[in-house]
């Protein structure tokens, strides 16, 4: 496992799409939008009825490139919406590299789904009494989440965003020290004061830096000596797992079966992902890691029918 550190905000994002949602919003929204900075962990979310190629074009101009400027690279899944040649066209347009995570290796695109799981979580805490009305609390589950300390960097994604925490309005109702104080300086203080913010959010953002290395550095550390290496070659006979994990079949529910096959090994592609073909030749487009693989032995039964 490699994980992804952007050594700076808005280089680099994962975007990736929520949905469908039931029940859906009373205004026909099925899905939610998101895309997150790798370093900041700043999080863009929009409702939308469908997604589409033009919907994930008009996001990224509108919530990436005219807020945070152009990024390097975003991270998506092999979704049509986000494949699309349309997409692929304006993003080579504006010399951003789409970099897409394979079905089959969840950590590929970790980012986007640590953040749907949590944006996921915040919704579902606030919809209890209005589940039809999550579009309008979208907003409000965002500042949540731009507001709380990420474990990977301990600071806040407002913080690294814009240099200082936001002030909440529990701060106003109650008249926190910060507030008391920023409302008592002279203009002279004030101005001092925003010369050192300036100065600060990259101390900050450094630290925060050394903070999301070491942790991606643990986290590599304790997955690679978990997850055992597996290597399969050319026309070996193999299982796959059936995706998404959890997956169950109506007809056997929770004796589903959790594998599928045997396929052939199409073709080694390096650092553990592969391509594969059914046995009538045809190959699949998508690679899969060698991890949701296992080799294929046949029966005793199908040993007998030979």
């Amino acid at each position: 496992m490699n994980p992804i550190v952007k050594a700076w905000p808005f280089k680099g994002w994962a975007m990736d799409a929520i949905g469908q949602i039931h029940p859906k919003s009373s205004k026909g929204h099925k899905y939610i939008l998101v895309a997150t900075d790798f370093f900041t962990k700043w999080v863009k979310a929009i409702p939308l009825k469908q997604v589409t190629q033009v919907e994930v074009i008009e996001f990224i101009e509108k919530n990436i490139i005219h807020q945070f400027g152009l990024p390097e690279s975003i991270m998506t899944n092999l979704g049509t919406a986000f494949v699309g040649e349309a997409v692929q066209a304006a993003t080579r347009n504006w010399g951003i590299r789409m970099v897409q995570s394979t079905p089959y290796n969840p950590q590929s695109n970790g980012q986007a789904e640590a953040s749907n799981k949590v944006i996921k979580g915040i919704l579902e805490k606030m919809i209890d009494k209005n589940p039809k009305e999550w579009h309008s609390l979208l907003s409000n589950s965002l500042w949540v989440y731009r507001t709380s300390k990420r474990s990977a960097t301990q600071t806040r994604p407002f913080a690294l965003t814009y240099g200082h925490d936001a002030v909440l309005p529990l701060e106003i109702s109650v008249k926190s020290l910060r507030v008391v104080g920023h409302a008592e300086w002279s203009e002279d203080e004030y101005e001092q004061a925003m010369t050192q913010e300036l100065d600060d959010p990259d101390e900050v953002r450094l630290g925060a830096l050394d903070r999301l290395k070491a942790q991606k550095v643990v986290v590599a550390r304790v997955y690679n000596k978990r997850t055992k290496a597996k290597s399969f070659g050319v026309e070996d006979l193999v299982w796959k797992t059936i995706l998404p994990l959890g997956s169950k079949d109506p007809k056997f529910g929770k004796w589903s079966p959790t594998w599928e096959g045997p396929f052939l090994v199409h073709q080694v592609l390096g650092k553990g992902a592969y391509k594969l073909s059914d046995q009538n030749g045809r190959v699949y487009d998508s690679s899969i890691n060698g991890r949701f693989l296992k080799k294929y032995y046949p029966t005793v039964r199908e040993m007998a029918e030979r």
